[in-house]
């Protein structure tokens, strides 16, 4: 008799086992196939998910590969030899990204140079002609990487926090920063207190490589967090940069903040 009530129990904790094992399966199925979360349309299973865990890849540039076809003596990429004319306007932060920041309300910018100190001013997004029509095109998958970037936190933020899953490159992010550097630096809307910065970067010969492939970021170069846990910051839609220069003025990293995520990006390794 106890034998048996034994067994039956021991049958039971089984049938258990295998209902949340079999539930568990179904779960896992329903994710992988379903759309994936880097939102590229595809199926999980087909796109960042490789059967072991989630990576995306970065996007694949290819600026060093692109045809012969003469310089645009504005384009900062004209050593190439790839420009396509015309210059072409340049959102220095992306528009995609500027709307996301905007939602309903309007665009202001404060703190460059030709303002006054203290004072902010609405406007339209900021614009610069420093990327020729071929190589602005090139860079288009680094604004989309930083647009489901900033949707994606405004999203957890403002409305379903904890519901859903979003998954990006953060090469595609460290090059999207490095690229709004780049064009805020060129457009001479820097400054050190109320003195503009030349533009020019500590490694500014590696620029184009770095924005071309991720390979080429020193060991110690990239995308930081500097909030610690249990830091507390305010969530407003807002995205500010300040450069960080060496002896010389010259830019070496680069401090951000967007909502409530604060972060620095550096071009080599600064410790």
């Amino acid at each position: 008799m106890i034998k048996t009530r034994l067994a039956g129990h021991a049958q039971s904790h089984f049938d258990l086992q295998c209902a949340a094992m079999g539930e568990a399966r179904r779960k896992r199925e329903a994710v992988l196939n379903g759309p994936c979360p880097c939102s590229s349309g595809k199926t999980a299973r087909l796109c960042c998910f490789n059967g072991q865990g989630w990576h995306k890849p970065s996007a694949v540039l290819g600026l060093k590969a692109l045809p012969a076809t003469g310089r645009v003596e504005k384009c900062y990429m004209k050593e190439l030899g790839s420009c396509f004319p015309p210059i072409s306007a340049e959102h220095i932060i992306s528009d995609s990204v500027c709307r996301v920041l905007m939602g309903d309300g309007e665009f202001s910018i404060s703190g460059v140079p030709w303002l006054e100190a203290g004072e902010t001013k609405i406007m339209p997004p900021l614009q610069t002609k420093c990327l020729c029509t071929k190589h602005n095109s090139a860079l288009s998958p680094l604004d989309a990487s930083a647009h489901y970037f900033f949707a994606s936190l405004k999203s957890y933020l403002e409305h379903d926090a904890g519901s859903r899953h979003a998954i990006l490159s953060g090469h595609d992010l460290e090059r999207w920063i490095l690229k709004t550097a780049k064009a805020a630096a060129v457009s001479r809307n820097l400054a050190r207190g109320r003195e503009r910065l030349s533009g020019a970067f500590s490694r500014d010969e590696a620029i184009l490589d770095m924005l071309d492939d991720p390979r080429h970021w020193s060991e110690g170069a990239g995308l930081y967090c500097t909030m610690n846990t249990g830091d507390i910051a305010e969530n407003t839609p807002r995205f500010q940069f300040q450069p960080l220069t060496d002896e010389h003025d010259e830019i070496k990293a680069w401090r951000s903040t967007s909502w409530a995520f604060a972060s620095s990006c550096c071009s080599k390794r600064l410790i």
